[in-house]
């Protein structure tokens, strides 16, 4: 079975479902029937238009010329034989929850790296080029620093946690189609529902025992001796401190 087919620009995405056309833009959510849809024209090399029964339009605009031609394509062959003339008035829309738009990740990161080039020069021109230096190393080492820490944090408890009520099964490598291997395993949980695990992706063998969490299924990590465990997280933990206190000593040095 193919994966849907995506057009998408900016904000604005299509999703080609079996029997519809799901549009997102922002927080709206638009749903075209494939009955409802008379005919798919280009409109240029990176937009198509959509000519609805009953003559209303709708044009999709897509981030490159081949994505949108394979899209016209592929949505043109799904269109039913049978169409229903009601057109406009099949199609749905519905309002989601709040989303994070594109140009307000640009701002968010403009700004933080804006702020980050206003410390650093800060730094320069107060406490000698040297340090000026060692601060644009320094902030960046201390977030590294900072996340690896919570990493092994969130690790730890998930271990804990797994250690606790964890549900042990064995993983088997997963096929694609053309029998070709994958570098996952794959599980199902007691409820007959599949999940997939990177753990043990270098492994050559056919099967690995993982422990999953049977209130998130989802959640699962490779059985390992105890002192695999602590070792791997001791030298993660050790790591990510050194880091960190190699970032803040940085940070505040010129400070102190």
């Amino acid at each position: 079975m193919l994966s849907p087919q995506v057009l998408s620009k900016g904000d604005q995405y299509t999703v080609l479902r079996p029997d519809r056309l799901t549009t997102t833009e922002g927080r709206q959510v638009t749903h075209i029937p494939l009955a409802a849809v008379q005919e798919v024209r280009a409109d240029g090399d990176t937009a198509l238009q959509i000519v609805l029964t009953d003559g209303a339009t709708r044009r999709l605009p897509g981030g490159n010329a081949y994505a949108t031609s394979a899209f016209l394509t592929a949505l043109t062959a799904a269109l039913p034989e049978q169409r229903d003339p009601a057109g406009s008035a099949l199609v749905t829309t519905e309002e989601t929850g709040a989303v994070i738009k594109v140009w307000q990740v640009w701002i968010g990161a403009l700004t933080l790296l804006a702020a980050f080039g206003g410390y650093v020069w800060w730094t320069g021109s107060a406490h000698g080029a040297g340090m000026g230096f060692a601060a644009f190393f320094a902030a960046p080492g201390t977030l590294l620093g900072g996340l690896s820490c919570v990493g092994v944090l969130f690790s730890i408890r998930t271990r804990a946690t797994l250690r606790r009520r964890g549900i042990t099964v064995a993983a088997a490598r997963h096929y694609h189609p053309n029998g070709r291997r994958a570098s996952y395993y794959k599980y199902t949980d007691t409820s007959g529902n599949e999940h997939t695990t990177g753990y043990g992706s270098g492994r050559s063998t056919q099967e690995i025992h993982i422990v999953y969490d049977p209130e998130t299924p989802s959640t699962s990590v490779a059985v390992e001796p105890l002192y695999v465990t602590v070792v791997k997280h001791a030298f993660y933990a050790s790591a990510s401190l050194a880091l960190l206190a190699l970032g803040l000593w940085g940070v505040l040095a010129p400070y102190i």
